[in-house]
C-alpha cells in the first residue's frame, strides 16, 4: 500500500511538472493541431531556437511546436508597401486572433517595438494543413531590444495572446498562403479590426523587416 502511494505521488509530480513546462494550448486551436515531439523529424525545421528567447528579448516563452490538422486563418499587421524593396508583409510572426483594439494596445499585447513594425496594414492568410510551426506566449521586450535610448519603450510578457512563428514565411507557399497584397486593409489606429477612413491620402510607411 505504501508503495502504491509512493507511485501515485510520483505520477502527480510528473503531471504537475508537465503543466508548468508545457502550458495548455489556446482554446481556439484545440482539436485543430497536434503537439510535435522533439523526436519527430519535422520538429527541427520549425526553428524553436529563433522563436523562443530569454526575458527582455521578444519572441515567445515556453515554445511548443505544433502540426496543423486543418487549414487555419492567421493574421499579421505590417508596415505597408516599400517601393523598390521587399516589405515586411510576410514576416515570421503571426496570430490566430483577428487584430482588435487600438494600434498601441495591439503593440503592447504582442510586444512589438516601433522600430520593428509600424502596424499599418492587416494581412489575412491561411496556414495550411500539415504546417509545422512554433507557438507560445509572448516574451517581454526591453528598451534596449527596442533600441530606445531613453528607456521608455518596454513590453511585459503576455501569457494570454499567443503568437505563431513561421520560419522563413516569405519562402514557404506550401505552408502559408496569402491573397494579393491589395486585399489587405489599412487599419484604423483607433480600432485595428476595421479599415481606416481615407481622409488625407497619406501613407507614411517605414521600412522594417524584424517582425
Amino acid at each position: 500500500m505504501r508503495l502504491f502511494g509512493l507511485l501515485l505521488l510520483l505520477l502527480v509530480g510528473c503531471v504537475g511538472g508537465a503543466v508548468v513546462t508545457a502550458p495548455t494550448l489556446p482554446v481556439q486551436i484545440l482539436g485543430k493541431v497536434e503537439v510535435v515531439a522533439t523526436s519527430d523529424p519535422d520538429w527541427a525545421g520549425a526553428n524553436v531556437g529563433v522563436a523562443e528567447k530569454p526575458p527582455g528579448s521578444g519572441g515567445v516563452s515556453q515554445a511548443q511546436v505544433i502540426r496543423l490538422s486543418q487549414d487555419m486563418t492567421v493574421y499579421r499587421m505590417w508596415s505597408g508597401p516599400q517601393p523598390g524593396m521587399r516589405s515586411n508583409r510576410l514576416g515570421g510572426w503571426w496570430a490566430f486572433d483577428k487584430p482588435k483594439g487600438t494600434r498601441e494596445g495591439y503593440r503592447r499585447a504582442y510586444e512589438i517595438c516601433g522600430t520593428w513594425n509600424e502596424l499599418k496594414r492587416v494581412a489575412v492568410c491561411t496556414l495550411k494543413k500539415g504546417a509545422v510551426v512554433v507557438i507560445g506566449p509572448g516574451q517581454s521586450v526591453s528598451a534596449q531590444t527596442c533600441k530606445d535610448g531613453a528607456g521608455y519603450e518596454t513590453y511585459d510578457a503576455n501569457e494570454r495572446d499567443w503568437q505563431i512563428y513561421v520560419d522563413q514565411a516569405w519562402s514557404r507557399p506550401e505552408t502559408l498562403s496569402c491573397p494579393p497584397e491589395d486585399q489587405d486593409y489599412e487599419a484604423d489606429p483607433a480600432d485595428v479590426s476595421a479599415p481606416k477612413s481615407r481622409t488625407d491620402g497619406s501613407d507614411g510607411w517605414v521600412s522594417s523587416f524584424n517582425v
